[in-house]
């Protein structure tokens, strides 16, 4: 009985699986027509166009901040319209409707192109950036007219401090075509000058990437994985924007340099060349007319006065001169002399900057007044060699190694033959050498030049010890000695206190700008020649007030401070500005003002 109902559900089972069988092959074979047949070209057109894209996504720049934390280099949340220029169908059409809506300019318009032109073509292409939401609005609610054209959210960059720190901090600007073949996108900002550029690598952070499905017009329909971009490096920077602050408003409408340096870690707390320029003008592309003239400015705007430009560092080079007397023993060095107001040469008279003579005169005492006699006198006892050879070891004649090139080197002369065609601007080599070259150089003029940085930067050495440090930009960075003086400390301390007379003897030629400043100061002053222009200045497009100011001297001032227990070292040169104790001294002392505030400040806070 049992086996009996055991066969009758097997049959059951069997005749209701040949039933459904046909049934269930008819709907697959249908399911199958339909595909093969009804929806053929739909299915095919859809496999033809909807694919994956890996589209990479930007990283956020790291910010530049100074020692304070203020913002020098920050990023501005705003919007940009971009483009993919495979995706569009018609590309002058989809511009000529962008630039209805953005209101860009004829000029622009071209740029564009041409920046897409010269981009991949499946790579996005920035058109416009710093665009509020009412600007991009009517482009995002017509995006589906215009495939390949995207609006997206990001930043751009703004430098709050542009005109006052462009040389330091520098500017960003899009990729050009060599920087899209070293891996760079169309779409970035590369580091062209300054921080921005010497730190690059620390600034950009890395690329994220995001994997889209997009339609047959090149929409996107979602984004199905997302791999986040690393924001770039915060940097904070060991300058002052305080500081640099008040030596610009000391500096005013002049044209200069002003140099702060930690004399103990060789940071960089104020790096300032006038005049500067608005690096938020490169953000979303220079137009050609302001570049021209700033390229065609008298005045050199985009020239780092205080790294780029050598001049003669005129008297403030005696501290070098006195310093190489001491250490060959020069029994001048170590004595007196008489300045009647010139030293006869030859067939002519080499003069001192006081006509009556400065009379009796010691190394000290020729500091502290800036006798050239002096100089002149102790220049022809020890030679050239021992001059040059004391400025190649404090620094001079070679570059500092500070993270923004290029930078000059300035020039040491020397009687050696070999050196003769740099120094005479490779002009022919020579084998003689001239007692009045020497002497002249001795004072700071002649073929001599140095850079505000350089000067500085002794001014530190001379103030620490004689360790020749690298300026540091980053704020927090360990020393670095380049070389060690090797200077004998009572030698030191002789140099040290002549400076320091230049600011507190009465007759010292900085003593009216710095005897109550709120540091001790020790200090030089320097008023180099100018020697005339030959070109005609006319022709070269000067009026006759530039024609007048660019004969004038140049100024300088190079100093520590406090004397006691030195902190800072300080240049200062005033391009055409006139004397080292009038129109130089003065800045310096308005950068201690400030100084010795923030300590004040800091000093009270602690309490």
């Amino acid at each position: 009985m049992k086996e009996l109902e055991s066969r009758q559900r097997f049959d059951m089972r069997m005749l209701f699986f040949y039933a459904a069988a046909p049934i269930l092959l008819g709907l697959l074979a249908m399911h199958v027509l339909q595909l093969q047949w009804l929806e053929h070209e739909k299915l095919a057109l859809q496999a033809d166009h909807n694919r994956l894209n890996i589209v990479p996504v930007l990283p956020v720049r790291g910010e530049i901040v100074d020692r304070q934390g203020k913002g020098l280099a920050v990023n501005r949340i705003a919007y940009q319209v971009q483009l993919i220029p495979e995706r569009v169908k018609d590309l002058d059409a989809t511009l000529t409707m962008l630039s209805g809506m953005l209101h860009w300019n004829p000029a622009k318009l071209a740029y564009i192109d041409k920046r897409i032109k010269h981009s991949r073509p499946d790579r996005p292409v920035l058109l416009d950036d710093k665009l509020q939401w009412l600007q991009v609005s009517p482009i995002a609610a017509r995006l589906h007219h215009m495939p390949g054209v995207d609006v997206e959210a990001g930043s751009y960059r703004q430098y709050p401090y542009a005109g006052l720190t462009s040389h330091l901090v520098g500017y960003l600007s899009l990729a050009r075509k060599t920087d899209t073949d070293d891996g760079y996108l169309a779409n970035e900002f590369i580091g062209r000058t300054g921080v921005e550029r010497s730190y690059e690598s620390l600034l950009h952070g890395s690329l994220g990437y995001q994997q889209e499905e997009v339609d047959a017009h090149g929409r996107r329909i979602s984004v199905s994985k997302r791999t986040p971009p690393a924001m770039g490096q915060q940097l904070r920077l060991a300058l002052d924007v305080e500081v640099q602050q008040a030596a610009s408003d000391a500096l005013g409408n002049r044209t200069g340099s002003v140099v702060v340096l930690d004399v103990h870690s060789g940071e960089v707390i104020t790096l300032l060349s006038k005049p500067g320029y608005d690096t938020n003008r490169f953000i979303t592309g220079l137009e050609s007319e302001q570049w021209q003239e700033w390229l065609n400015n008298i005045e050199k705007p985009l020239l780092n006065r205080a790294t780029q430009a050598a001049y003669p560092p005129a008297s403030t080079f005696k501290v070098v001169t006195g310093l190489a007397g001491l250490k060959v023993g020069s029994h001048l060095a170590n004595g007196h002399t008489t300045c009647p107001g010139y030293l006869e040469l030859a067939d002519r008279n080499l003069r001192c900057w006081k006509r009556t003579g400065h009379g009796q005169v010691s190394l000290e005492y020729a500091v502290i007044q800036s006798c050239d006699v002096y100089f002149y006198k102790l220049a022809d006892q020890i030679g050239m060699a021992a001059i040059s050879d004391a400025a190649l070891e404090w620094g001079l004649g070679e570059k500092t190694g500070i993270d923004l090139p290029p930078e000059a080197r300035g020039t040491i002369p020397t009687q050696r033959p070999y050196m003769m065609a740099a120094m005479k601007n490779n002009s022919s080599k020579r084998d003689k050498w001239f007692r009045g070259e020497t002497m002249i150089t001795a004072i700071g003029q002649g073929t001599l030049t140095a850079t505000p940085l350089q000067m500085a930067r002794l001014a530190a050495s001379v103030a620490n010890g004689g360790r020749v440090l690298k300026p540091l930009l980053l704020a927090g960075d360990e020393p670095v000695l380049m070389h060690q003086a090797e200077v004998d400390p009572k030698h030191l301390k002789m140099i040290q206190a002549a400076m320091r007379g230049v600011v507190e003897k009465p007759y010292g030629t900085a003593h009216r700008a710095l005897a109550d400043a709120a540091w001790t100061v020790a200090g030089k002053t320097g008023t180099a020649q100018v020697i005339k222009m030959s070109q005609d200045d006319e022709k070269a497009g000067y009026t006759a007030d530039d024609i007048s100011r660019r004969h004038k001297d140049h100024a300088w001032f190079i100093g520590y401070a406090p004397y006691e227990n030195p902190q800072v070292a300080i240049a200062v040169f005033v391009e055409h500005g006139g004397h080292g104790g009038s129109d130089a001294a003065p800045v310096a002392a308005a950068v201690i003002k400030v100084l010795a505030a923030q300590q004040d400040r800091q000093q009270e806070s602690s309490q």
